[in-house]
């Protein structure tokens, strides 16, 4: 069973580096890692091969060797460098992840295990943020996904009140290729469609505890905006529309939950407030929204507020319930360890 690791990558000089050697370093690692340098105007390639190079020269030469490479392209977006590394991959298993993360030792032969042996064909791993600073890991509340995945359905779970970052799974090759990769016209929203396509492509998803990702905070990824998050916003009223269109082609009417009518309207309304209307499809979004009276949307997103306050001071995380957040465990910990960090609470 074959496995390749794809990473796009845009002015990442740096920070690849530790990303790529936790690559390199896995109990199980890749039969080949495919960098998609996405129009870097920085020193990314050089610092990848020298990741690269650097690992070659300390590994124990009995060890499989990993085939690497970086490809390099005009900017498209981590959406188009996802697809140009999946297209260039040969692996049964595919493992995206982001250039500034960090996977555990054993995230690979965890997750690639548990997919051999229930058959699924995604699966989900604990995630947890945190910064990074002078080799400490700072978590930011809880890890997610630390106690399981949604308990209910997942497409309804991703249409209202649930996102995933793709890096904290691992997926079957056909997976990925039934759900018609990344959507190139989206930009920062790409994960959320992309995995919502997948579950109407009919994926059975796994949970895979007992491994970690380091989902780094305080830059900005190479799917963010830096206008504020104007830009972000008007995506996200693109790709509601978008899951909206696809669900229907698929046979299934999204706007049955009251939480995707909400997300509509919750995001109109922020469009409205910073003069964006139009830029987005306001008028489908409205119609969306009309499956309920304003109020009780307000209300909602009052009670919403009110809970997430009250779950922060209690518990210690703000994360809605699909997330099912849980305190890093002493395995992790050891992990991160290994890695070369010291966790910081």
């Amino acid at each position: 069973m074959s496995l390749s690791v794809i990473v796009p990558a845009f002015n990442r000089e740096g920070l690849i580096a530790p990303t790529l050697l936790s690559l390199l370093r896995q109990t199980l690692p890749a039969d080949e890692i495919i960098v998609v340098d996405d129009g870097s105007c920085d020193g990314t390639e050089k610092a990848a091969w020298a990741a690269f190079h650097r690992w070659e020269s300390t590994r124990v030469k009995s060890d499989m060797v990993t085939e690497f490479k970086v490809i390099r392209q005009e900017n498209a977006g981590p959406a188009a460098a996802r697809n140009r590394g999946f297209a260039e991959s040969k692996g049964e298993f595919i493992h995206f992840f982001d250039s500034d993360d960090i996977a555990v030792s054993n995230k690979q032969e965890f997750q690639m295990r548990a997919l051999q042996d229930t058959g699924a064909d995604i699966a989900i791993g604990p995630w947890q943020k945190g910064f990074f600073e002078d080799g400490n890991f700072l978590p930011f509340q809880h890890a997610l996904q630390q106690l399981g995945i949604p308990n209910c359905s997942l497409v309804e779970a991703i249409l209202t009140n649930w996102s995933l970052v793709p890096h904290c799974c691992l997926f079957r090759r056909e997976i990925v290729e039934r759900a018609g990769g990344f959507p190139e016209d989206c930009y920062g929203t790409e994960d959320t469609f992309f995995f919502l396509s997948c579950l109407l492509s009919g994926a059975k998803c796994i949970h895979s505890p007992g491994t970690l990702l380091m989902y780094r905070l305080g830059n900005e990824k190479i799917s963010c905006a830096s206008d504020g998050g104007d830009r972000h916003l008007v995506e996200w009223a693109k790709v509601l529309i978008k899951m909206h269109d696809i669900c229907l082609a698929k046979g299934l009417d999204p706007m049955r939950w009251f939480g995707f009518r909400a997300r509509c309207w919750s995001v109109m309304r922020e469009l409205d407030k910073r003069g964006l209307l139009h830029l987005a499809p306001v008028e489908r979004l409205q119609k969306v929204a009309k499956g309920s009276p304003e109020i009780d949307y307000a209300v909602h997103g009052l009670m919403t507020r009110c809970f997430t306050g009250l779950k922060q001071r209690v518990v210690g995380n703000r994360a809605s319930h699909p997330f099912r957040a849980g305190p890093l465990t002493r395995m992790q910990i050891a992990f991160i360890e290994e890695a070369g960090y010291r966790v910081v609470r």
